[in-house]
């Protein structure tokens, strides 16, 4: 995160965790995120969808995890993880992308971008989460990269913005194990990827970068089996299970407000405190953004059929641009790409 944020909120993101920004979105948008959420039918639960290619990431869980769910047919290993993400969740909802526009012109208005010194950033996905108080709430964890995505690194920006007040008495608040604790790398993956497919024309799109939808499940599958990426997933396996063990104690706890924006890495370790107040839900909204590094690696434009990754942040203009594909990152200046 070195690359990402100005020095000052670096030290406090190192520190801390987090970046408060002290900015607020606006009430009257606050509500309308709520109120069209609110009217999606109870249950809808879009983690799921994330298990196709994906099923080797339960071995994060552990080794019997791992195991069980391997024997399972995947119609029922489905099912599983659908009932496992219920436990926490009564609606997680990615990818509507319906406001996301919207929040972002506001914060950029708020002069939003005073914490960034990248000179771009993509804005990817949004997703919507909220629970009731008769749900735990989510355990020690971090989000790995997912070959939906395809394209993610170990300093994604997260603008986390509660739509309700996440406090003491309410319950509901994350916390964060700072980077200067404990980090999992990620961009190690973007390395492999680029070593695995990047020599393979048949991968390639006219620029010269990978183009994930070239590549077929056989390939994607072979990739997974090798012997890096399941070095890599070893390792992270054992980083996570580190920090249940040695760290529960040594992450921070931080309270919001209604619309007040929250900045952090959704690959950091960390977990959300269980909702107390009975008369109404927990519910937070959620961009995820991406810095670009000087990787040969092209952005999908679809995930699960809804199109994303099509925002660009020009942080020294403090202007967003928004195209009707993918962002073209080969048309960014290497110059003010992060080097991986």
């Amino acid at each position: 995160m070195y690359n990402i944020f100005k020095d000052k909120y670096f030290k406090e993101y190192y520190s801390n965790g987090f970046v408060e920004t002290d900015t607020v979105l606006s009430h009257d948008l606050v509500d309308e995120i709520r109120a069209h959420y609110q009217a999606k039918a109870e249950g809808h639960n879009d983690f799921p969808k994330f298990f196709v290619n994906n099923e080797h990431q339960i071995y994060l869980e552990g080794e019997e995890s791992g195991r069980a769910f391997s024997k399972l047919p995947k119609s029922v290993a489905h099912q599983k993880i659908r009932e496992l993400y219920d436990t926490s969740y009564s609606k997680a909802v990615y990818c509507e992308q319906v406001f996301m526009e919207r929040v972002m012109t506001e914060l950029l208005e708020k002069d939003f971008l005073r914490f960034f010194k990248t000179p771009y950033l993509i804005v990817s996905y949004d997703i919507y989460l909220t629970n009731d108080c008769n749900r735990p709430g989510a355990g020690i964890h971090t989000d790995p990269p997912n070959f939906h995505h395809f394209y993610e690194t170990e300093n994604d920006v997260t603008i986390y913005i509660p739509l309700v007040d996440l406090n003491d008495k309410n319950g509901g608040r994350i916390s964060v194990l700072p980077e200067s604790k404990l980090k999992l790398s990620g961009n190690v993956l973007l390395k492999m990827m680029e070593e695995a497919f990047g020599g393979e024309q048949q991968w390639l799109d006219e620029n010269g970068y990978i183009d994930p939808d070239k590549i077929d499940d056989k390939a994607l599958s072979d990739f997974i089996k090798s012997r890096p990426y399941q070095r890599l997933i070893e390792h992270q396996r054992n980083v996570i299970s580190m920090a249940r063990q040695y760290y529960t104690d040594e992450f921070t706890y931080i309270n919001e407000s209604k619309g007040r924006v929250l900045l952090w890495n959704n690959k950091n370790f960390h977990a959300a405190e269980a909702w107390k107040e009975k008369s109404f839900n927990r519910e937070v909204y959620i961009i995820r953004c991406m810095p670009i590094y000087n990787t040969k690696i092209k952005l999908k434009n679809k995930l699960h059929g809804k199109l994303f990754n099509n925002l660009l942040v020009h942080v020294k203009t403090g202007t967003l641009e928004k195209f009707d594909r993918e962002v073209d990152v080969s048309q960014i200046p290497e110059m003010d790409k992060v080097a991986i």
